[in-house]
Parts: structure tokens; sequence; C-alpha cells
């Protein structure tokens, strides 16, 4: 009881210090090697940031992975990298709050688990008999009760579509699925639909885009194919329905950045699609997220400044903008935060007169401005008692709380309850011990965000 004491009295700490300052804009890049390769983003609740890909040398030779975290304020906690020839393509944070990684290593599909705390590796598989394939997606399932690991294996030509199933405590293969269908392109993004059930998409071709859906519970798996050049991203829209933003050439020679939804239980599909008023060597799109509760943010270039594109939740509107910078940026990826600010992760070129990179992380609001400190949000509402057991208490400081909604997110970014009342109490029961962040929208309006422990 008292080393459990301890334990909880450490968190409260953590938390208290946290809330105490406040959270600012920030712009930092990292090195690893003369040309770095980042490819994938993911945060945690306490807004550290995880970035994996790989660096090569100036012949883009030579690869070797690399991860990396930084704490809320982009500050460098540790790095990894690895001695073989290996790339890093995708990653996501597990049941356990430790992070998982997929990509290849000596040429064969590379699985890793790290200690997120410490950087540290806690199992690797490097598959024997995969020479010249690699593992492109990767996201955390449960089957039969299990924690497993899905991720798509791929390779480049004409292949079938395959899947593998890993136990996420050990990384042991438990099942290599391949598909009767051949594509000739790969995957490289996916998207957690739910505990049993993930959709990995990419192309079947270069005019050709396909989603694939895999539910390892009740219903069926489906395909999704449809004209496009590039899919920036997969995101959940609203309740039962599922999201997917790109950009295709009309049969006009016109570009368009779309937004396409569907029904995951009667599969009806609708969206929308924006001009892109440039011409194809002019712009790029590369990765996008999506506000719970609002619009989209996809990122790129904008003749050769880094852009960001808006769209808004009902796809009736797109707006874009750059942003200056010192030196020239690619945008690679967007997440967007809990506080609903967002980080922006790409590629810096320091020098113009050599191909050498850097890797770049900007901290921005949602507007892709300057970030607003937090504690001058926090300052409407306040939660007690924090640590909580059963029930958590919302005292509002003079704001009305008949028209809020709030979010209880967990320590893996995801939402495990909606709260449209907060004149009641919060029932807790039944919410696994840990750390959360209570955030309070009004009208859309981010009001307050606020971490507590349940214990």
């Amino acid at each position: 009881m008292k080393i459990l004491t301890f334990v909880f009295f450490v968190l409260l700490m953590m938390l208290l210090s946290f809330e105490g300052k406040s959270q600012n804009y920030f712009d930092y890049t990292y090195n690893f090697g003369d040309i770095e390769q980042p490819l994938a983003i993911v945060t945690d609740s306490a807004e550290n940031i995880y970035v994996c890909g790989w660096f090569e040398d100036s012949l883009y030779q030579i690869p070797h992975a690399f991860v990396l975290k930084t704490d809320a304020d982009g500050q460098e906690l540790w790095r990894v990298t690895l001695s073989d020839t290996s790339k890093f393509y995708a990653l996501c944070l597990i049941h356990d709050g430790n992070l998982a990684i997929a990509g290849s290593r000596n040429n064969r599909c590379f699985l890793t688990l790290l200690d997120s705390q410490t950087g540290s590796e806690l199992w690797a598989n490097e598959q024997s008999g995969s020479d010249n394939f690699w593992l492109a997606t990767i996201n955390e399932i449960v089957d039969s009760g299990n924690y497993k690991l899905f991720v798509r294996k791929e390779v480049n030509g004409a292949h079938k579509i395959r899947y593998l199933l890993f136990g996420s405590s050990n990384g042991n293969l438990l099942l290599e699925y391949i598909n009767v269908n051949t594509v000739y392109g790969v995957a490289y993004t996916s998207l957690e639909i739910d505990s049993s059930q993930v959709w990995t998409a990419g192309n079947t071709d270069e005019n050709t885009g396909l989603i694939w859906d895999v539910n390892f519970g009740p219903g069926i798996s489906y395909y999704w194919s449809f004209s496009t050049v590039h899919i920036a991203g997969l995101h959940p829209y609203s309740d039962n329905f599922g999201s997917e933003v790109d950009y295709f050439k009309s049969s006009d020679g016109k570009y368009f950045m779309g937004v396409l939804t569907i029904d995951l239980t009667y599969f009806n599909t609708w969206g929308n699609a924006f001009e892109i008023e440039h011409s194809q060597d002019h712009f790029t799109v590369t990765g996008s997220d999506k506000y719970e509760t609002g619009k989209f943010v996809i990122t790129g270039t904008i003749d050769n400044e880094l852009a960001l594109w808006f769209i808004d939740h009902d796809l009736t509107e797109m707006d874009d903008k750059t942003i200056p910078t010192q030196y020239p940026r690619t945008g690679i990826d967007v997440v967007v935060l809990p506080s609903t600010d967002m980080i922006l992760m790409g590629t810096e070129l320091p020098d113009t007169s050599s191909n050498a990179t850097d890797v770049f992380l900007m901290k921005l609001n949602q507007y892709g401005l300057v970030s607003t400190p937090e504690h001058q949000l926090s300052e409407a509402i306040t939660i007690y008692p924090n640590p909580a057991t059963n029930w958590l208490y919302i005292k509002s400081n003079g704001h009305n709380l008949n028209h809020v909604k709030a979010y209880m997110v967990n320590s893996m970014g995801q939402t495990v309850k909606t709260i449209t009342n907060l004149n009641c109490p919060l029932d807790l029961s039944g919410i696994p011990n840990g750390l959360y962040v209570l955030v309070v929208y009004d009208n859309l309006k981010l009001l307050s965000r606020q971490k507590f422990v349940k214990k």
C-alpha cells in the first residue's frame, strides 16, 4: 500500500507541475545524418511527441532507422537509432503506454517495442524469409480478448495484400494472412476504427486508392476503391462514420482535395472536393489529421513553402495558408492535440547548396498560428478531487455549463468517455486507473483542458 500511495503521489506531482506551466509555441529542428526521412508521428495524452523514420548519407544510400521522443515543449527526451541498414515506417502507442514500431532491418520485416519512458528495447522481431518486404502500418487490436499488433506487409511490384498479427507482449508472430487480390502499389497509412477493426490505405496503382477494412469483431470486412493520386490520412468522422483525405486529378486536368466518408454500418458514402488552385509542380499534399469536433487539417507545400489546408467538418469550404520559414520546409504530417493546438512535422533544407535535411517540429494553434498558454484555458473550470476514485466533480468558475461538451482522453490519446451534462458528477466506475485529460468545449471552442489521475 505504501508503494501504491507513493506512485500516485508522484503522478500527482507530475500533474500539478505540468498544469503550472504555460504551453507555448515552439519551432525546433533535429539532426540525425545527412538526409532525414521522417515518416510518422504520434502524441500521448501528455502531448509528448514521438517521430520515426530513417536517415541516409548524401547519396541517399545506407538508411538507418530512428525514433525520437520530445516533451510537450519540443525538448528532446531520448532518441534511438539502428546501426544496421533499416527503416521505420509506422509507430503506435499500445495499451500499456509503450511504443510499437514497424519497418525493416537488414532488408527484412522488422517490428520492435520500446519503453516509451526510456527508449530501451523491450523486444524485437526480425522476420526471417521476408527479404525485400517491409512492415508499413501498425495498430493494436483486441482479438479474442488478447492484445495483438496488426501490421501490413508490403513489397514493391505486383503482390498479394498481406497482413500479420503479432503478440503485443512478446512480438511473437501469430498469423500471416495472404489475400487473393493483387495490387501494384503499397499501403502507407492506417486507422484503428475501434479496438477490433482497422483500416489500411494506399494505392493499388498510380491513379487508384484503396482502403481495406479488416474486422476482428462482429461485422464484415470490405474494400473501398476510388480515383486518387495520394491518400493523405484516415480519420474518425463522427459516431459510426470514418473518413479519408486525398487529392486527385479530374478528367479536365485540374487537381482537387477531397474528403470521403463512409457509414460503417450501411456503407453509404458521401463527401466533397475542393479545387487546388495550383499546378501539380507547385504543391504537394502529404499528411492530415482531424479535430474530434471540427475541421480537417492537411499539410504539404505550396510554391515551395510550408502549407496547411483547412476543410470544415461539414465539408462545405476549404482554406489554405502558407507558413513563411527561414529555410525551405516540406510538411510531412500533422497531428492535432486535445488542447486544439497542432504539431506540424516535416523536413527542413538548411543549406540550399546541398541536399542535406533536418527534421522539424512546430507547435501551432488550430489556425496555424502561435498557440495559447494552457493555464489560461483551465481557469474557466475546476475539477476535483485529484486523484479521483469513483466520482469526479466539475465546478464552473462563472461559466454556464448547460451547453458544453467534454471528452475524457486516456494516455493513448483515445476518447474513453463523452460527457454532455457537466452539471452532474462524472461516474468513473469502469474507467481503468491511469492518467487522463478532460477536454471541455463550448460550441466547438476549447474552454478547458485539465489532467487528472483515476486511482
